[in-house]
């Protein structure tokens, strides 16, 4: 069965309401999707002209695939454990399933009410492919711009007051061999703050955001084993950054440095052994939304807030950012989880930021140059003294 529909509206640009308000019928679809176990990040930041942008996000990556075989397990085990697994995976492929039945009744009532809009959807044999875009115009009475990437199955609606877009794909992966359900969802909004950016935003303040958190911090080092370690990171241009076996530079990301390439990253990890990790949630959720207090209090320094919810581990997490203007020093709150237990890290950057590989075990990285914390040094290293 072949089924193709597109519907672009266009509609005079006054008829859309402006409102401070996100869109309710958006918003409870958000919530629905949460109950169907789908993670929802949020992020919001005021890098833009005159507003802050608030924006959900839904991803999710679902497959038929089957375990590998234990061959510890006896003949019976394997059986129970395959049998749990496809029972999961037939939970999660039905939740799928609503949330994509959800999002299309949704997104077909709001098209009716938004300024443009954008419905596809092709289905043939064993494949599913569905793009959805819808904008809302703001107070500005501006024409959206629509963008589709086929590449990434992504259609959508910028430059506006609300939009929200949807990219769902369903096919068989031939090369091995199980069934993908994969998509992505989001809902992006801007509230108007009516300041300048020429004329009234500031840097972020360091000082100030630091004597917020420290209560928190100080409880965070009370724990038996926690520890406060120095970070100085250093990257000249010029240094050869290719990334070799062992891992040298894990990640770069620009701050808008005044020469591309040089950056020099300060601050402290805060650290706490991964048996206190009920005190570890309690302390990063404490530590999140004063983050978020913070920045809804003070629209006028550049800021970029993202929730994760949670540590996650292995994953080098950015809770808060704050922009220095005309040269004065950026900021970064961090949170990191592996192994041994549960980091928070409070960065003071000139320059792009560059993250060390093996940050955890460093008192100091400059160009490649490492200095380890007492008794963390790998044995290879350890070896060559």
């Amino acid at each position: 069965m072949r089924k193709i529909i597109t519907i672009i509206l266009l509609a005079v640009v006054s008829a859309a309401a402006f409102s401070q308000e996100p869109n309710k019928q958006l918003q409870q679809l958000v919530e629905y999707l949460k109950k169907l176990d789908m993670g929802v990040h949020y992020e919001q930041t005021n890098f833009m002209p005159s507003g802050v942008q608030h924006k959900w996000h839904v991803m999710f990556y679902e497959t038929t695939q089957k375990i590998p075989a234990d061959e510890r397990l006896s003949e019976e085990q394997r059986k129970q454990a395959q049998a749990m697994h496809d029972e999961f995976i037939a939970k999660r492929w039905r939740n799928v399933e609503l949330a994509v039945d959800s999002v299309r009744m949704a997104f077909a009532r709001l098209s009716k009410e938004s300024s443009s809009s954008y419905l596809f959807e092709n289905h043939k044999d064993s494949t599913d492919t569905i793009k959805y875009a819808l904008a809302f115009v703001g107070s500005d009475g501006k024409v959206p711009h629509f963008r589709e990437n086929k590449k990434y199955n992504q259609a959508q609606f910028y430059g506006v007051h609300e939009a929200a877009s949807f990219g769902y794909d369903r096919f068989f992966d031939t090369k091995r061999q199980f069934f993908v359900k994969k998509g992505s969802f989001e809902h992006a909004y801007v509230t108007e703050t009516g300041l300048s950016w020429q004329k009234d935003m500031k840097s972020f303040d360091i000082k100030a955001f630091q004597a917020l958190i420290q209560p928190v911090i100080k409880r965070f080092l009370a724990l038996k084993g926690a520890k406060a370690l120095p970070v100085y990171w250093q990257h000249d241009v010029g240094y050869d950054d290719d990334i070799k076996e062992d891992g040298l530079i894990s990640k770069t990301v620009s701050r808008g440095g005044s020469v591309e390439g040089q950056g020099i990253t300060t601050g402290t990890a805060y650290f706490i052994p991964d048996e206190y990790r009920t005190e570890a949630e309690a302390l990063y959720k404490q530590l999140d939304s004063l983050a978020l207090a913070y920045v809804n209090q003070h629209p006028e320094q550049p800021y970029h807030y993202s929730r994760s919810g949670s540590f996650w581990q292995s994953s080098f997490l950015q809770i808060v950012s704050g922009d220095g203007r005309d040269g004065d020093d950026d900021y970064s709150l961090h949170s990191y989880y592996d192994k041994d237990g549960y980091y928070i890290l409070s960065l003071t950057t000139k320059g792009d930021l560059w993250i060390p590989s093996d940050w955890p075990i460093l008192k100091s990285w400059i160009n490649g140059e490492k200095v380890y914390l007492k008794g963390r040094a790998p044995k290879k290293e350890k070896d060559k003294k």
